[in-house]
């Protein structure tokens, strides 16, 4: 039961490699933020969705490429992430000399887990065969998913949901996003977008927009043909 606890598993983590260096860093200022103390990026910009995956706690699977090109340290197939807030907690006053400082663990999941096996194959050549990279991935989760129950019971898996559900993790304080940050033009840009897709197919716009139905027919008539 204890592989159902992602905190508990998380915690471990952090305490075995509480000396080692962090796979990366995240510098959080009032109106911009850094990565390991590179380039500034505002809040809005599109490489910032780095920092929704550190605030779902999972591997940035747009940047894994990049982040094994830059040799980047990975612990028990994790990525450590240390977390320095400067931010002020009043908006008028200076930002922090000294950070608050804190660590989160980020874990694979399925799309990580093709994303490693699209860079083995490029590795390799592109030599892998589709029975080899099913053979790779059945040893990956082998190893890595959690012990399966061949007798299933209907409390045990109950109590077993319920533990994973409690025991995620939650939003790293420092990246917790209160209404009162989202700036006019943010908010501007999500009514818009929003706005657009309400418009989608609307026949007042001035669109030619004529809907295709093949795939649907296709696939009645591959109902109707074979069953």
């Amino acid at each position: 039961m204890s592989c159902y606890n992602i905190t508990r598993s998380a915690e471990q983590l952090l305490d075995l490699h509480e000396d080692a260096a962090p796979s990366f860093s995240v510098h959080l200022y009032p109106d911009h933020w850094t990565l390991n103390n590179g380039s500034k990026f505002l809040y809005n910009n599109p490489i910032a969705s780095i920092l929704d995956d550190v605030r779902a706690h999972r591997i940035p699977v747009d940047y894994l490429e990049l982040f094994d090109s830059a040799r980047v340290p990975f612990y028990d197939g994790c990525m450590l992430v240390e977390l320095l807030d400067y931010r002020p907690k009043k908006a008028k006053d200076p930002p922090l000399e000294k950070p608050e400082r804190s660590r989160v663990a980020l874990h694979p999941n399925d799309e990580t887990l093709w994303a490693n096996l699209c860079l083995m194959n490029q590795r390799s050549g592109n030599k892998f065969t589709d029975t080899e990279v099913l053979e790779l991935e059945a040893q990956i989760l082998l190893q890595t998913a959690p012990p399966l129950c061949l007798d299933p019971d209907p409390h045990l898996t109950r109590i077993a949901n319920h533990t994973l559900r409690v025991s995620t993790p939650s939003i790293p304080i420092s990246l917790k996003r209160k209404a009162a940050t989202i700036t006019p033009e943010e908010d501007e840009s999500d009514k818009t977008r929003r706005a657009k897709i309400m418009q989608f197919m609307n026949q007042r716009q001035n669109r030619s927009h004529a809907p295709r139905y093949f795939v649907l027919f296709q696939s009645i008539f591959f109902l109707l043909t074979f069953t």
